[in-house]
Order: structure tokens, then C-alpha cells, then sequence
């Protein structure tokens, strides 16, 4: 992010690694279902057509590929909080960048799911003035302790120079 007149960076990060728990909790079985069929065909002596560590490698490869999903996701989202706005970047080969002004945000919202209570992530929501579409926005997902995002935007954002958000 290329700053600009006495910006400076407050808070930049990714979405936490804790916050895609509950998607490979659940992907990762999946994932192994070939080798479970496989090993519950071959002890009812039926047979499968391939050999059983040929299931294995097709699981071990799917669970890789599961993983390196969730990687590049991760990798591909970045958030930006500066003395002047916040930034939402996503992609790698394509990127989509979002940017609103401090003086633009009317609300801050905090999303937490029992699991998201439990491994200490969150969801916070900036809504912009502007438009009604939701690409006016700002959503900044599996971010670690989303209470202290919100803390450090609404403690500059209050002792800022000039136009001060609302409702944070």
C-alpha cells in the first residue's frame, strides 16, 4: 500500500489461521472418504478394483490439495488499517482492492460464531457511506481478537484531525 502525506500503517494482517479451522475440520474428512470406503470395502471382502494404497495416495493428495487451498486463501487476502483508511486487498492472480476513508465509516459490526469465540477470531464489518451495494462494505473475516481491530480504529479515528467516523 503506497502511503500518502504523514500516513502511517496502525494495523495490517491476514485472516487468521484459527479462522479456517472449522472449514478443514471438515474438508479433511471428506477428503479421506476414498481411503475409509476403501478400507470398509476391503474388510467386507469386497473388492474396489484399485489397490488399497492407491485409495491412500488419492486421499493424501485430496487432503494436500484441501490445505494448499486454505494457504492461498489465506495468502490472498490482506487488510490494511492507516492513519487516513482501510483497505481490503484480495487475489493473486486477479485482485479485487476496496479502500474507505476513516471520515467514510458510519458503523463497525463484530460477527463471532460460538467456534469463532472458542479460537479467539472474528468477522468485523465496516459500512460506508456512499452507496447501498454491498461493495460499500469493508469486511475484514477470521481476523484474530476483533475487539482490538475495532479498538484501534475507533481510538484513532476519535483523535484524528478533522472529519471523525461515526458510530464507532
Amino acid at each position: 500500500m503506497e502511503l500518502v502525506n504523514d500516513e502511517k500503517i496502525l494495523w495490517q494482517g491476514r485472516p487468521s489461521w484459527r479462522a479456517h479451522l472449522s472449514y478443514l475440520i471438515v474438508s479433511i474428512p471428506i477428503a479421506l472418504l476414498p481411503v475409509i470406503i476403501a478400507g470398509f470395502l476391503r474388510a467386507n471382502d469386497r473388492g474396489t478394483g484399485l489397490p488399497y494404497w492407491q485409495w491412500l495416495l488419492i486421499s493424501l493428495v485430496l487432503v494436500f490439495g484441501v490445505i494448499a487451498y486454505n494457504a492461498l486463501q489465506r495468502y490472498a487476502t490482506f487488510y490494511v488499517v492507516s492513519t487516513q483508511r482501510l483497505r481490503v486487498r484480495q487475489g493473486i492472480l486477479s485482485r479485487r482492492e476496496q479502500t474507505a476513508r476513516f471520515e467514510r465509516v458510519q458503523n463497525v459490526s463484530i460477527s463471532q460464531t460460538l467456534l469463532d469465540r472458542l479460537l479467539k477470531v472474528g468477522a468485523v464489518q465496516f459500512d460506508t457511506a456512499g452507496t447501498d451495494s454491498s461493495d460499500s462494505n469493508l469486511n475484514f473475516t477470521g481476523i484474530s481478537d476483533p475487539q482490538e481491530l475495532v479498538r484501534i480504529v475507533a481510538q484513532y479515528s476519535h483523535s484524528s484531525p478533522g472529519p471523525t467516523a461515526t458510530g464507532l
